[in-house]
């Protein structure tokens, strides 16, 4: 197992780290076959990890956080996913999208409410901004919400929304004026489970993240307070696109956490596993496998923490954070590829880890902007910051 060299991390951080590996590996380990079938984690794992500060840490001391660096969110973020990722997506959800939205924009009333239970592990928030009828052109939604005195009235459905079929807590985005593409006119609303009109659909089958329930979101004449606005009416999809660079930038941990466990794995089998006399890891084809997922590896967490301190200090990173998602992904999903094909028959089993990264590592290549947008922010990017000069 691998840890991130020392100067990317503090001391506090690094032994923050060997408190996330061990819950991982002695908690989560062992409930992850049973989560691959269910397609669904027990609850109490999200309480133990409240309770352990996994879910809170960078949050302010006053809603129960540790008021620690972003970094911490990515040492569990890639420990996690090492292990189970379907896991990861759904404690991304929750605390990466719906509280760091709550934290962000949320009045105190709302921050106590929503947030302060979230974060001890005791409730399960979840965004819902994809469509039917459209993914990455968010600004085209039809959910849409009109104003009835001191209360809106949501109409309209979501999608692939991760969390969804058990969330207490859904943040719904839905435009409450202006034309479809127009950055202005989206409102952000907390909803909450048992409200009327709001239904959630079965959990999809999916591919891999099957530890993560996702599923879809209906909205029938829900009718919510204006207390239940998140921030100002109107300002939802700035919001959101604010938001985004952080997001990919803090995804770019799960697919090295992927990376790493096929990693790990691998490099373990080649070392036992012998052909023809010989241990399979003293075969040059395989030293190349093993040789290119450590150094993805390696330069996509570098790139992660050197990012991550970027946005501490407020810089701009979209250029930044599309590079780091596009090319993690595309690693991941690579070394996923090498490690099953270095297990070979026993890599397309699915009582060896390998299988479920491979199909797990997939997901971070269409999730959160697929690899297509990636290139076209990169490419826009570049082409703005050249023209500037």
């Amino acid at each position: 197992m691998s840890t991130p060299i020392a100067s990317l991390l503090s001391p506090e951080e690094i032994e923050f780290q060997r408190t996330v590996r061990r819950f991982m590996e002695t908690e989560v380990a062992p409930l992850t076959p049973e989560m691959e079938t269910k397609g669904v984690f027990p609850r109490s794992l999200f309480r133990s990890m409240g309770e352990l500060g996994l879910l809170s840490s960078f949050f302010p001391e006053a809603y129960g956080g540790a008021g620690a660096p972003l970094t911490t969110r990515a040492i569990v973020s890639e420990e996690m996913a090492r292990i189970n990722a379907g896991l990861d997506i759904s404690v991304f959800a929750d605390i990466v999208l719906f509280a760091r939205a709550l934290n962000a924009h949320g009045t105190e009333e709302q921050k106590q409410k929503y947030l302060v239970p979230v974060l001890r592990g005791e409730k399960i928030g979840s965004m819902a901004i994809t469509e039917p009828k459209g993914g990455s052109d968010a600004l085209s939604a039809r959910t849409s919400a009109r104003k009835d005195g001191d209360h809106y009235i949501i109409n309209g459905s979501k999608t692939f929304i991760t969390n969804a079929p058990i969330a207490d807590f859904i943040l719904v985005i839905a435009r409450t004026s202006g034309e479809p593409r127009r950055i202005d006119g989206g409102t952000w609303f907390i909803v909450e489970r048992g409200t009327p009109g709001l239904e959630t659909g079965q959990p999809l089958q999916k591919m891999g993240m099957k530890s993560s329930p996702t599923g879809e979101v209906f909205l029938t004449d829900v009718r919510v307070s204006a207390a239940q606005v998140l921030g100002e009416a109107e300002r939802g999809f700035h919001y959101l696109m604010e938001s985004l660079d952080t997001e990919r930038v803090l995804e770019g941990a799960s697919t090295i956490g992927i990376a790493q466990g096929c990693l790990d794995a691998a490099a373990a089998y080649a070392q036992e596993r012998q052909v023809f006399g010989r241990k399979i890891a003293e075969y040059q084809l395989i030293q190349e496998k093993i040789a290119a997922m450590a150094v993805g590896i390696e330069m996509s967490r570098t790139m992660l923490y050197r990012l991550l301190h970027a946005v501490g200090r407020g810089e701009k990173v979209t250029r930044e954070a599309a590079i780091l998602k596009l090319y993690s992904s595309q690693m991941a999903v690579q070394a996923s590829n090498d490690a099953v094909q270095i297990f070979g028959g026993y890599g397309y089993m699915e009582e060896y880890p390998v299988a479920r990264l491979y199909r797990d590592a997939k997901h971070h290549e269409i999730g959160a902007g697929t690899s297509e947008i990636m290139k076209i922010i990169i490419a826009r990017e570049t082409l703005k910051a050249r023209n500037a000069h």
